[in-house]
């Protein structure tokens, strides 16, 4: 063995990582943000990364594209199946003052006019974001019902992480509520097995509709693999759930969504659709699935959640260790 044989080894190292320094250097010198009026991106080269979208002539404030990495968006913004779902985004359902019959709709909108019923309203956020990738998101937002009286207001604060290393982020998705001059009733199309209820009963709150083809979706839970669906529909009562997405045999991302304890516990409702053929993929942290939730005048009412999108698929593993680390 040649005498400087080690030191050649030890020369062609220190090179291979000085290379693999640079090209991470390079492509994080490549990332930057794109702002307007009505969005502000995270990008890596010519690709997004994720995008938060304030439009006010839109109906809700959404995320749409988030991808792991600048990879296939996993999102699906507005598709003609559900033009009201968007993205990653939050809305209620009905919105109804107490002993009223009359159920004011915030969430679906008419096909034609692009409206709700019930209309959701907000200011301009206020942003700040830093060099690496992190912004800071804080909304003020209102429910107006069709006389333009307003049900209930909403203070949201997001806080998105700088990319790490490997591509991941974290969206941390804070709500705190008042009710409005009247005392209101926070409700929802009923659950199976209640008075008229129906197969796609419960849903309300955080919504997350998946990309679909060519993407492959299974979905899973702290509690393992969701396989239990009925009429193409599963609840699982778990702290969190996420979502591994494939590209062929190829993973493209995973996206994890986390249910705050203070939101109903360790057992958080959800309702997860799996439709194959449309595809029809959706996700929903049902908040008012156990129960509509009356609120009297100016009481209040706070919702937290974290969703995490990384490049490696989660396993229920992960995600408990997820749970334990965002809300022991």
């Amino acid at each position: 063995m040649p005498a400087n044989l080690p030191h050649l080894r030890a020369c062609c190292k220190a090179a291979c990582l000085s290379l693999l320094g640079l090209a991470l250097s390079s492509n994080r010198l490549l990332a930057d943000w794109q702002r307007d009026g009505t969005s502000l991106a995270w990008r890596s080269g010519s690709n997004v990364v994720w995008q938060f979208n304030f439009d006010p002539q839109k109906g809700k404030p959404y995320f749409h594209p988030l991808t792991a990495a600048g990879g296939p968006d996993l999102t699906n913004f507005k598709p003609e199946d559900h033009p009201w779902h968007y993205g990653l985004w939050f809305s209620w359902k009905y919105i109804n003052h107490l002993h009223s019959t009359n159920h004011v709709n915030y969430w679906e909108e008419d096909r034609a006019t692009g409206n709700a019923q019930g209309k959701t309203r907000w200011a301009p956020p206020v942003i700040s974001t830093t060099p690496d990738g992190g912004a800071t998101i804080r909304m003020s937002l209102s429910y107006l019902n069709p006389s333009n009286q307003v049900d209930l207001t909403e203070q949201r604060e997001i806080v998105v992480s700088a990319p790490s290393a490997d591509g991941a982020y974290s969206i941390s998705w804070k709500a705190h509520f008042v009710a409005g001059e009247a005392p209101i009733v926070l409700d929802r199309t009923p659950m199976p097995g209640e008075p008229d209820g129906q197969t796609n009963g419960g849903y309300a709150g955080l919504g997350f509709r998946m990309a679909g083809f060519p993407l492959n979706v299974n979905m899973l839970s702290t509690a393992g693999l969701v396989t239990n669906f009925i009429a193409d529909r599963a609840r699982p009562n778990v702290p969190a759930v996420a979502f591994n997405f494939t590209d062929a045999s190829n993973s493209v991302g995973g996206l994890a969504i986390l249910s705050s304890r203070g939101n109903l516990g360790r057992n958080h409702p959800w309702y997860l659709v799996n439709e194959p053929l449309r595809p029809f993929r959706f996700a929903c942290a049902a908040i008012l699935a156990p129960r509509p939730i009356a609120l009297s005048a100016h009481s209040h009412l706070d919702l937290g959640y974290c969703i995490l999108v990384q490049p490696a698929a989660w396993t229920p593993e992960s995600l408990q260790a997820a749970v334990a680390r965002w809300f022991p």
